[in-house]
């Protein structure tokens, strides 16, 4: 499917690039051209489950989905009655199980909650066992930072683990109270920032409300300092009724602001809010020319080599959701009958396929379906459409002003 991109030069003067998202190909854009080898990935649905793979390159592993604070826009707060209720004792019955599942070393261990720092006894268990067992694997944990301390601080530094403190900036009343705020939650923040800089940045969520990129930058340069990492973890998904009418309803005009604040950032700095690499995967993708049936979905999750766990030990669609009710796909006691089928790739989304971002947005959560899917969607395709718009404005100087099929 091809389309066509409107550009507009600094002078007024108009010019045309022809693009093609299914094949990659572009016409008119300055890039070098050299196409690549692509396999086809697995395509999950219903009715086309996948399995995982006991060689996981990520394994994720859900401490539970307890939380001391109530986001607005929660994508886990639907899933609270759904999660187990794990015991300190079901650490060492995990620990003991991975030898009859896994068999070799995960690059990268990620624990998640909810808070994560809740489950601080299972952590101090968890971490070193998985430490002795896989040296050098990476650890990676998002909190919302409103639980660290000195003990927590020397653990995150004598483990090597990442950190993503989960904070909106201006927004941050949206997610709960500011442990900027609080004098000692403040210092521990600070220390972890000075310490550890490469190892530790902030996470934010754009919403109706707050997706103003400037104003956000602005806060952190002003509120932690102008260096602080801040990355973003994308726009607002729609996983519920109070979302769908609240946080993430973004009216017409604001999904233009939204594309608009993106391009912005994009255009003052390659790079901002670590979006740089995503213009990188896109110029790539135009170079080597890669296929559509190349792609999985965004989150990584529909990939045979990437799971979530829980202590007990029941696998789970994402680590997002709970394992009593319908995300349970499986055991890792039962590991060949694990059927991710909770998902739909975007290739069986009519939406998706004849949509000109889709190698940059790769079909938004794969287990949302109807209304909530579709608000999911605009608001994704707002905020990818700032990406593509930033990533032509490098390569050409002007700017996205219309897209239309091209027949």
């Amino acid at each position: 499917m091809w389309f066509d991109l409107k550009l507009e030069a600094r002078d007024g003067s108009r010019h045309h690039v022809r693009y093609n998202p299914h094949t990659s190909e572009c016409e008119g854009l300055p890039l070098l051209v050299e196409p690549g080898i692509f396999a086809a990935v697995p395509r999950v649905a219903k009715d086309k489950p996948l399995g995982k793979s006991r060689a996981p390159r990520i394994l994720k592993i859900q401490l539970g989905l307890s939380c001391n604070y109530a986001c607005s826009y929660c994508n886990q707060a639907v899933q609270i009655g759904d999660a187990t209720v794990s015991k300190l004792a079901d650490v060492a019955q995990f620990l003991t199980q991975l030898d009859g599942w896994i068999a070799q070393a995960p690059e990268q261990i990620e624990l998640w909650g909810g808070e994560p720092f809740l489950y601080w006894a299972k952590i101090k268990r968890l971490i070193p066992a998985l430490a002795e067992l896989f040296p050098g694997v990476a650890f990676s944990i998002i909190t919302n930072g409103s639980l660290l301390d000195r003990e927590k601080l020397e653990f995150i530094a004598q483990y090597d683990i990442a950190i993503g403190i989960s904070h909106d900036g201006p927004g941050q009343h949206l997610r709960g109270p500011d442990p900027l705020d609080d004098p000692d939650k403040r210092r521990w923040i600070e220390t972890l920032l000075a310490d550890r800089p490469e190892k530790t940045g902030f996470n934010a969520v754009l919403t109706r409300q707050h997706h103003d990129l400037r104003a956000l930058k602005a806060w952190f340069a002003e509120n932690v300092g102008p260096d602080v990492f801040v990355g973003l973890e994308g726009v607002v998904n729609v996983y519920d009724a109070a979302t769908a009418i609240g946080t993430g309803r973004f009216e017409p005009a604001e999904l233009n602001s939204l594309t608009r604040s993106i391009f912005e950032a994009l255009v003052e700095d390659p790079n901002a809010f670590g979006l740089g690499e995503r213009i990188d995967e896109f110029y790539a993708s135009l170079q080597r020319q890669r296929p559509i049936e190349a792609l999985g979905q965004k989150c990584g999750m529909d990939r045979e080599d990437t799971i979530a766990v829980d202590l007990r030990g029941n696998v789970m669609t994402c680590q997002n959701t709970g394992a009593k009710g319908v995300h349970k796909i499986g055991h890792v006691a039962d590991f060949d009958g694990i059927a991710l089928n909770t998902a739909t790739h975007f290739a069986f989304r009519p939406e998706c396929m004849s949509c000109p971002v889709v190698q940059l947005c790769k079909g938004s959560c794969m287990f949302l379906e109807g209304e909530f899917f579709k608000q999911s969607c605009a608001n994704e395709f707002a905020f990818n459409m700032g990406i593509m718009m930033a990533a032509v404005w490098h390569l050409t100087g002007m700017v996205v002003v219309g897209v239309e099929t091209h027949h």
